[in-house]
């Protein structure tokens, strides 16, 4: 697996100048980003974009521990059987055409190829492998170049290439720390249970999987590296595709996977410590709060706003949390007369940070969520106000999300919480699924301490 995110040597397969072939943007990315030896292999070419280019990847006068392959379907065999014979540990296969198409005797002959050789298989018909500290990048974006996210210690796993491009896309967009992708594609070899394995020992603890299927036999190992990853404080969010009958018809088509009882799916990840997502909010919810988030403790729920409405909107919404009013003498002294101590807690229209600052000293320490929504209409909010709350947050030791949405302002509110790595939503529908997400959390940490003990 080392070869597979961290290789030495890099030959792609397919490399071309030709505007925008995948050949074309894989080798841009890595030229841009891979740390280590690069090479290019296409007969037509002595050099692309600069990089050394051969016949053969037998050719290559050096050592090549990674093979990226993106030629046609009907080329693919043979540039496998010259990339065992060259010795390359690794291989990921870009191109499509294979099982999902009904081409299975060939995806299954190449398998059984690269496994007689010892050699590793990620794909075919995906977009590979995005691991920031080695800079390894096959994700063939749009254009070469495309921003990538900041690093962080969430992995992305997903049998869709194309939607792990696009939360990679918008992460980057938004400032949301991604440290590796990877999209498994028909996982003809390599699948979710070994990269968790990986990655984990690489000090990854975040991972956000969307999952199609498991093939016959993987389940068992699935659920009990679950385990492993609760009990070493490792967090698993798992969107599974294909609840419906339609849904199910396109997972056999896209990346001919097995569907299976979703039913089934939820409680056994449940059970052994992974967090289900029912929704997109909670994808993106895991993606841009969870990770930077410590778990919850209690059921009680602080909401300070600005804006009574979005208050209102966000205590219908919260299930499974109580919402108990304060008593605060003190903080009723230092609030306007105007505005009393609740919960939700409306600061006023007018509010300004210290106002918030005060809310949050005298009140955070007694709940055990914190929801902050600062609609930023006021003049006399500034984005100073992420900083208080990530003070409040690193103070307390408890979960904290701050909630805004509209203009200008909201949007530099964004960034600034993002740099501060504070859990922030942009709707109230986001911060509800943040706050689903913790109580799924709490329950699977209690399901899977239970199994632990009993299996201890």
């Amino acid at each position: 697996m080392r070869a597979v995110f961290e290789p030495s040597s890099v030959a792609v397969v397919g490399a071309t100048p030709k505007v925008p072939k995948p050949g074309y943007i894989i080798l841009s990315n890595l030229k841009r980003s891979f740390k280590g030896k690069l090479y290019a292999v296409n007969p037509k070419y002595e050099k692309v974009l600069g990089v050394p280019c051969y016949p053969s990847i037998k050719d290559v006068p050096d050592e090549v521990e990674l093979a990226v392959v993106a030629v046609p379907v009907n080329a693919v065999e043979k540039v496998v059987d010259d990339a065992l014979e060259k010795g390359v540990e690794a291989l990921i296969i870009i191109t499509a055409g294979f099982s999902e198409v009904g081409n299975k005797e060939l995806e299954e002959r190449i398998k059984e190829k690269v496994r007689e050789r010892g050699a590793r298989l990620v794909g075919p018909n995906c977009l590979g492998v995005y691991y920031y500290p080695s800079g390894l990048d096959t994700f063939f974006f749009r254009e070469p170049g495309t921003p990538r996210p900041p690093p962080s210690g969430l992995a992305l796993i997903s049998q869709s290439g194309a939607l792990a491009a696009s939360l990679m896309d918008w992460a980057s967009v938004k400032g949301i720390g991604v440290g590796a992708a990877v999209s498994l594609g028909n996982r003809a070899d390599v699948g979710e249970t070994e990269v968790m394995n990986y990655l984990a020992s690489k000090g990854f603890d975040h991972f956000l999987i969307y999952l199609e299927g498991l093939r016959e036999g993987e389940g068992r190992a699935f659920l009990e590296t679950l385990l492993k990853m609760r009990k070493g404080g490792v967090r698993v969010g798992i969107y599974k595709g294909g609840r419906s009958k339609a849904s199910q018809r396109a997972v056999a088509s896209h990346t001919a996977s097995v569907a299976g009882d979703y039913k089934v799916y939820r409680d056994l990840t449940l059970e052994f410590g992974g967090i289900p997502l029912e929704t997109f909010e909670e994808v993106r919810a895991f993606l841009s709060a969870l990770q930077y988030s410590p778990p919850l403790r209690g059921r009680k729920a602080l909401i300070v706003t600005d804006a009574g409405g979005i208050g209102v909107m966000l205590a219908d919404l919260l299930r499974g949390f109580e919402l108990p009013k304060p008593l605060d003498r003190e903080l009723e002294k230092g609030l306007p007369s105007y505005v009393r101590p609740n919960n939700p807690m409306d600061v006023g229209g007018d509010a300004d940070d210290e106002r918030y600052r005060l809310a949050l000293e005298r009140l955070a320490p007694k709940y055990d969520l914190i929801i902050v929504v600062a609609l930023m209409e006021s003049p006399s909010t500034s984005l100073f106000l992420a900083d208080i709350v990530k003070e409040s947050a690193e103070a307390t030791g408890k979960p904290h999300l701050l909630l805004s949405f509209g203009g200008v302002q909201s949007e530099a509110l964004e960034r600034r919480a993002r740099e501060l790595k504070l859990p922030f939503a942009s709707s109230v529908d986001e911060a509800v699924a943040f706050a689903s997400l913790l109580l799924k959390e709490e329950v699977s940490r209690r399901t899977a301490e239970a199994r632990l003990k009993c299996a201890g």
